[in-house]
């Protein structure tokens, strides 16, 4: 029997991720309303000044390098969904080296968008404090 998603294994990366707006999607439901999911992130982007502006209220620049930032952590939900799904795979049987290997391949593409989630949010800090300033 296949276990039901999301499982227990994921359940403590999904929590985290929930900070940052994670929502679990299935059969290839997805959200792209940046002006919402912005809401969930404006508060990592402490500000010297003040409060961090609505999505609506940020200028263009900044807005675009926020929907590259939010692209990036729709993304890491994906490459976790999917290392969720193939680990399933891997125990509903016998263990297959190619299954095996698609799930380590996932997991480097997880790996990887979680650091260019840092890298983008960086860059939307320095727009945000050069804006600020």
């Amino acid at each position: 029997m296949i276990p039901e998603l999301p499982n227990m294994l994921f359940s403590t990366g999904r929590s985290v991720l929930s900070k940052f707006g994670y929502a679990h999607f299935e059969n290839g439901e997805s959200r792209d309303d940046w002006a919402e999911m912005w809401e969930h992130l404006r508060s990592d982007f402490p500000l010297p000044s003040g409060q961090v502006p609505s999505f609506d209220d940020l200028s263009v620049p900044v807005q675009e390098a926020a929907c590259d930032y939010m692209k990036i952590r729709l993304l890491a939900d994906h490459y976790l969904d999917e290392c969720e799904r193939l680990h399933v795979k891997i125990f509903n049987g016998s263990i297959e080296t190619a299954v095996v290997e698609d799930y380590a391949v996932a997991r480097d593409h997880y790996e990887d968008s979680v650091e260019n989630f840092g890298e983008a949010r960086e860059k939307v800090q320095k727009l945000l404090v050069n804006k600020a300033a």
